[in-house]
C-alpha cells in the first residue's frame, strides 16, 4: 500500500510539471493573466484556511476537504461533521459555503468510504443598472437592480486505504448567471432589452492525503476545477484549474515534553499552480493549547495584493458532540481593503 500511494503522489506531481496548456513563444515572457473563468472557485471559503493563508491542502481533514482537498474527507472522525462558513468579501461581496461528511458503511465491511456534500454561493450585494438614454431629454436610464449568481454545488467521495494514505474526488456542477441590458448594441435595439449570460459546467477535483510516518509530517497534492472549456456567450473560457502541493508538520515533534503538555505548533506550506497568474506560495503556522484555543498566521507570496493573514478558533467537546468557531483577517492591501472569514464547525464521535 506505500507504494500505492507514493506512485499516486507521483501521478499528481506529472500533472503539474505538464500544466499549463498553453506556452509562451521562445524568447518571449508569457503572461497568463485574465485566462480562466468562473474565478469566485479560486477563493477559500473556510476561516481556518484563510488564518494560515490557505497554506491547507495537507490539513484540510474531514468535511473541509470537500473544498481544499477531497483525500482529506478520508480521514473524517465520528459519525459525521458539518461545516458553515461566511466571507465578507470585498465590495459588500458574501460568500457563503455549506458541506457535510459521513462515513458510508456497508454491513459486515464497515466502514468503505466517506461521502460528502458541498455548496458555494457567492451574493453580490445591490447592483444597479444603467444603459444609454437615447430619447432627447437624458444620457442615461436607470434600468433597476442586477442580480448576478454564482454557485458551485459538489459530491466527494474519499476512501482511507490505511492509516497514512487516502484518495478523493470531488464532481461538482458550477453554474454562473451575469445579468446585462443590450441597448443599441447587438441588436441596435433603442430601449434597453434585459438579457442573461449563462454557463453551467462539470468540474472534478481530485487529491492524496499521505501520512509519512516521520512524526506528524504529511505531503498531500490536489487539483482542484478541472473541467472542459465552455463557450460563454461568444467567448470559450476555463475554468481556474489549479495544482498544488503542499507540506505540514507539528514542529514541537521535537520537543515531545511540549507535546505532552497540549502544546502543539503546525507549520504548512503550500505551492499553487494557476492558470492566470505565476506560480504562487504560502507559510502558515497555527498555535494550539489542549486542541481547544487556536492561534493562527500566514504569509502569502507571489500575490498581487495579498500579503499577511491571522486567524483564531475555539473548540469544545461534551458528551460525543464537538463543536468550533474559527475566525480570520486577511490583509489586501490599501485599495481592496481587509476580509473577514467565520466559520461554524460540529460533528458527533
Amino acid at each position: 500500500m506505500k507504494t500505492k500511494a507514493v506512485l499516486a503522489l507521483v501521478l499528481v506531481g506529472a500533472l503539474w510539471s505538464v500544466a499549463p496548456a498553453q506556452l509562451a513563444e521562445p524568447g518571449k515572457e508569457f503572461d497568463k493573466t485574465g485566462q480562466a473563468g468562473m474565478t469566485f472557485l479560486k477563493i477559500g471559503p473556510l476561516a481556518r484556511a484563510a488564518g494560515m493563508g490557505d497554506a491547507y491542502t495537507s490539513l484540510s481533514v474531514g468535511a473541509s476537504g470537500a473544498f481544499y482537498n477531497p483525500a482529506g474527507l478520508g480521514f473524517l472522525d465520528g459519525k459525521f461533521e458539518v461545516l458553515l462558513g461566511r466571507v465578507n468579501w470585498m465590495a459588500d461581496i458574501a460568500i457563503s459555503s455549506a458541506s457535510v461528511g459521513v462515513p458510508l458503511r456497508i454491513g459486515k465491511a464497515g466502514r468503505v468510504a466517506v461521502v460528502g456534500l458541498s455548496i458555494v454561493s457567492m451574493d453580490y450585494g445591490d447592483i444597479y443598472g444603467t444603459v444609454i438614454d437615447r430619447s432627447a431629454t437624458a444620457q442615461f436610464r436607470d434600468v433597476g437592480k442586477l442580480e448576478p449568481t454564482e454557485s458551485a454545488l459538489g459530491l466527494t467521495l474519499a476512501k482511507q486505504f490505511t492509516d497514512k494514505f487516502s484518495l478523493g474526488i470531488t464532481a461538482k456542477y458550477v453554474t454562473q448567471s451575469l445579468p446585462w441590458y443590450a441597448t443599441g448594441g447587438r441588436d441596435r435595439s433603442p430601449d434597453p432589452v434585459s438579457q442573461d449570460a449563462k454557463a453551467g459546467v462539470l468540474a472534478f477535483d481530485g487529491g492524496t492525503l499521505y501520512r509519512t510516518g516521520f512524526g506528524s509530517s504529511v505531503i498531500s497534492m490536489s487539483i482542484r476545477n478541472f473541467a472542459r472549456s465552455q463557450v460563454y456567450e461568444n467567448d470559450r473560457l476555463l475554468l481556474p484549474m489549479t495544482f498544488s502541493i503542499g507540506l505540514a508538520a507539528d514542529v514541537l515533534d521535537l520537543a515531545p515534553g511540549l507535546q505532552r503538555a497540549g502544546h502543539r505548533l503546525m507549520v504548512s506550506g503550500d505551492g499553487f499552480h494557476p492558470p492566470d497568474h505565476p506560480e504562487k506560495f504560502a507559510l502558515g503556522g497555527e498555535y494550539s493549547f489542549r486542541e481547544l484555543v487556536f492561534l493562527r498566521g500566514g504569509y502569502s507570496f507571489n500575490h498581487d495584493v495579498r500579503t499577511v493573514s491571522l486567524g483564531t478558533g475555539l473548540r469544545y467537546s461534551y458528551a460525543g458532540f464537538r463543536g468550533a468557531f474559527d475566525y480570520a483577517y486577511t490583509n489586501f492591501g490599501t485599495s481592496l481593503g481587509s476580509v473577514n472569514y467565520f466559520t461554524f464547525t460540529f460533528g458527533m464521535d
